[in-house]
């Protein structure tokens, strides 16, 4: 499956050839449940591939749940159904990512002429960048109110875009 050498000895595997190797230890068991910590660390692109595709068939094969705790967000975002974002501890976003996809949106607004931003925003603006004459309001529920507030200026266009778990992540987290 991971194409590991049969010959070698543990220690002289790479460090993604090991997580390989611990990978399949670990789903051979037939487990209900696994618990993965960064299982793509030290995989090259090709690698990682491969195990994220096997992990997805073993849990639609076999029913297995999977816990993958790991900062690289865009695999999370390929594999995963249900999505927790944890900050200092404490769990800040929790749900299905589809509906997390469905809720966030990237509203972008043009200006014909330059504006002065509100000082406050309708509830569920999580972020607001401007450049120019092009602000982008990212928002995590009341879409509908943030757009006529935004459309209620002179001159604006206003699109809304999906977002990607790395943008709610951002949103979400203190730094």
């Amino acid at each position: 499956m991971f194409d590991l050498p049969p010959n070698q000895k543990i220690p002289d595997l790479s460090k993604g050839m090991r997580s390989k190797l611990m990978l399949l230890l670990a789903i051979s068991r037939g487990a209900e449940l696994l618990i993965l910590d960064e299982p793509t660390d030290g995989l090259d692109p090709v690698s990682t591939e491969d195990v994220l595709r096997e992990l997805v068939s073993i849990a639609a094969s076999q029913g297995t749940t999977m816990f993958f705790s790991s900062h690289q967000l865009a695999e999370v975002e390929r594999i995963a159904d249900q999505i927790g974002i944890s900050d200092q501890g404490k769990m800040i976003v929790l749900g299905s990512l589809d509906d997390m996809k469905a809720r966030y949106q990237r509203l972008q607004v043009v200006f014909e002429n330059s504006v002065r931003l509100p000082a406050s925003w309708p509830d569920g603006v999580e972020s607001v960048r401007q450049e120019g004459l092009m602000v982008s309001i990212l928002a995590s529920h009341n879409v509908e109110a943030i757009v006529e507030q935004a459309r209620s200026w002179p001159g604006t266009t206003v699109e809304c875009f999906p977002v990607t778990l790395k943008e709610i992540f951002l949103a979400s987290v203190d730094i």
